[in-house]
Formats: C-alpha cells, structure tokens, sequence
C-alpha cells in the first residue's frame, strides 16, 4: 500500500467525502421529486439535463486540465458541486431543477473527466489496474455507507423532531443539504495536492508509449473503442437512475427499505470491483472485461419474472455488480490505449461519448416506463448489453491486431502490502 503515491492517498481521502455526500444525495433525490408529484417523466427530464451537462464540459475539462492541470480542476469542481447540491435541495421548481442538474452535471463531470487522467499520472503502469480498482472500490464502498444513513434517518424520525422545530424543511430536503456539506470536506482535503512530474511515465510496459502514439490517431481504433462504448453506456445508462423509484412501485418499499437494498448492493459491487485485477490476470483485461459485460447483462432481464423484493434485490445487486465491475479495467485500458500526453483528449472523448448517451438513453427510459412499463425496457436494455459485451470482444480480442487492446501489454497487479 505504500508504494502509491501521496497524491494518490490524498485523492482516495477526498475522493470518500465526495462519493459519500454524492451517494446520499443521489438516493434520497429522486424520492424527494416524488414527494411533490412528479413521475419518471418528469425524473426522466431533470436526469437527462444533469447529464447533458456532463457532456457539455468534457471537451472544455479536456482543456482546463492542459492548461490548469488536474489539481485545480478536481478543486474547483468539488466546490461547484458544494454549491449547486444545495441549490438542488431546495429548489422546488422544475425549470429550476432542470437547470440546477444541468449545472451539477457539469461540475461532476469534471471531477470524472479528470480522475483518469489524475490517476494514471499519479500511479506507477504495473500498479495501475489495482489503482483504479481501489479509486472505484473507495466510491463504491461509501455508497453502503450512504443507504445505511438513509435508511438510519427514515427509519428514527426522532432524530429530527428537534430539528424540525426550527425549519419547514422535509426530512429528505435536510438530508440533501446535509449532502452538500459532507461535499465540502472531500474540497478541504483536495487542498493539500501537490503538484507532480508524471511517475515513470516512459517506463511504460513494451513497446506501449512507442505504439500509443500512433494509435489515438487511428481511425481505426476510436471507430471500434466509440462503437463499444456507445452500446456500453446506453446499457449502464437506462435502468440505474430508476432503480429506486422501481422497488418503491413495484415492491412498495419505503425508504428505508431502498437504502438497505443500496447498501448491500454497495458491498457487492465492491468486492466484484477489487476482485477484477485478479480476473484481469486470469482471463487478460480485453476477456475479463468482456466477461463482466456480458454476464451483467444476462442477469438483469430475471427481474421482470421476480415477485418477490428479496428476490428482486439479488437479481438487482448481482447486475450491478457486474455492470460496475468491468469499469476500472475499462477505464485502466482505455488510458493505457494513448501516450501520457494524449491522457486528457480520451479521456474527454470517453466521457463525452459515455454523457451524450447517457442522457439519450434515460431520457428515452423514462417515457419508454411511463408509457410500456419495465417489462419492455428490461428486455431492449438487455439486448444492448449483450451487443456491447461481444463488440468489444470482437474489436479487441478476436480481430485486436491493436498492439495496445492485447492482453500482455496489461500491467502486473500491485500487491497490497
């Protein structure tokens, strides 16, 4: 464990107030629409608009990082986020919470377009694949911590009656501010970055710098990494952002009962996460990301013949784990596809190409709810993940003649000790 970097521990620290807060706020949020009446539309709407903002800073974040550097941006967006989080708690108006979410989006978006770019330059190339497992781990793990909270809070209204003494705010909208101020201490903490040279950014394994530089230019290989990525995100994209409102109609579970089903599926995906450098060696990456795909997809559709809510969070949690599980090694291999000079240009391609349809794909979710029901988006989504998991198969595995999408230009795995 000591063998990474104090930036990297700086950002794991901060990165845990940020997930944690951001966790909290995105469970409870969507429950507190519901509360002054809005349906999945309208859900649908505010979603689609935080995620077109996610799209509209990526190529602008790609920028900042050149000419700022991933230090300062990861702050400022931290902070932004601070802000708009509470705005967002309190608004009560849907052209003000569409343009709230599109302002947070933005300011997220930020954050994700710079963390792998931060992460590769702050990480030795053998210690990476366990790097972003850890950096997803961290986020995943808070989120148990999230929906123990939630669920704590709905459960002991108690705690509150002080509180409410002195305010007109709901429960919920406490929980959303109280969001934003755990927020505020992942900012305090990213002050204490220090500004780095790149960790033996020339030690790269192989031929891998040599190769990377020609291949971002490929057409070649961004038609085949964009086309996989298109399907993936419109797969991860669909059915997640209504997860809570399914098991609160479907299965008539309140909100403790939706934090506990988020915080066992927490854990799940976090030992499928840091259980993936392990599969990374056994299978190689492009295989085991494949895998995880693939699998994440042939699980979710059972949801539709489950009747009871034990059943259906399995079934949920076991998706999700899947689905999350195949992201830092997606992530690990998309930066190890470029130069370290070329990091901040994919890494803004990746998030733009994953928020544009992201937000096509919830968008389109939430009507395809309001109007077919479940049943129908479970299936069409299912179809995509499958056609995701065996285009990327099929690109980098089977016709990867790519120096970089092969298996023995993945880096050997970091002990943790």
């Amino acid at each position: 464990m000591r063998q990474f970097s104090r930036n990297f521990w700086v950002y794991l620290f901060s990165g845990f107030f940020w997930s944690l807060g951001l966790m909290t706020f995105f469970l409870v949020y969507n429950l507190h629409l519901l509360d002054f009446g809005f349906n999945e539309a309208v859900i649908g709407k505010v979603t689609s608009a935080f995620t077109l903002g996610s799209l509209a800073v990526t190529l602008l974040t790609g920028r900042l990082l050149n000419r700022y550097g991933a230090n300062r941006v990861l702050q400022s967006c931290v902070f932004a986020t601070v802000i708009l989080l509470a705005v967002r708690s309190l608004t009560q108006s849907e052209g003000w919470m569409i343009a709230a979410a599109f302002l947070n989006g933005a300011s997220i978006a930020g954050w994700m377009v710079s963390a792998p770019p931060f992460l590769a330059r702050n990480t030795e190339p053998e210690k990476r694949t366990w790097a972003f497992s850890l950096s997803y781990g961290s986020s995943i793990g808070t989120g148990a911590l999230a929906g123990l909270i939630v669920g704590f809070v709905s459960h002991d209204l108690s705690v509150w009656a002080g509180v409410q003494e002195f305010t007109s705010l709901s429960v919920k909208q406490c929980v959303l501010l109280a969001s934003s101020v755990v927020v505020l201490l992942g900012f305090f903490g990213l002050l204490f970055l220090r500004e780095q040279a790149s960790l033996s950014e020339n030690a790269q394994v192989g031929p891998l710098v040599n190769n990377a530089v020609a291949l971002i230019g490929s057409s070649r290989f961004v038609l085949h990494l964009l086309t996989a990525l298109v399907l993936w995100s419109f797969f991860v994209g669909s059915f997640p952002p209504f997860f809570n409102v399914y098991f609160h109609k479907q299965f008539n579970q309140s909100l403790d009962g939706i934090g506990i089903i988020f915080s066992v599926s927490q854990i799940c995906q976090l030992v499928a996460v840091l259980s993936m450098p392990w599969l990374v060696l056994r299978l190689g990456r492009v295989r085991a990301i494949a895998s995880a795909q693939f699998a994440s997809a042939l699980v979710l559709p059972i949801l539709i013949v489950v009747t009871n809510v034990q059943m259906a969070g399995v079934i949920y949690l076991t998706y999700l784990s899947l689905q999350v599980m195949a992201e830092p090694a997606l992530e690990s291999f998309i930066m190890d596809s470029v130069a370290p000079e070329r990091r901040n240009a994919m890494a803004s391609l990746r998030y733009m190409t994953l928020f544009s349809i992201q937000a096509l794909a919830v968008l389109a979710s939430g009507f395809a709810i309001a109007r077919f029901g479940y049943s129908s988006l479970l299936v069409a989504i299912t179809l995509l993940g499958i056609a995701a998991s065996t285009a990327f198969y099929g690109f980098f595995h089977l016709g990867g003649k790519l120096p970089l999408a092969h298996e023995s230009n993945v880096p050997a795995a970091c002990p943790l000790h």
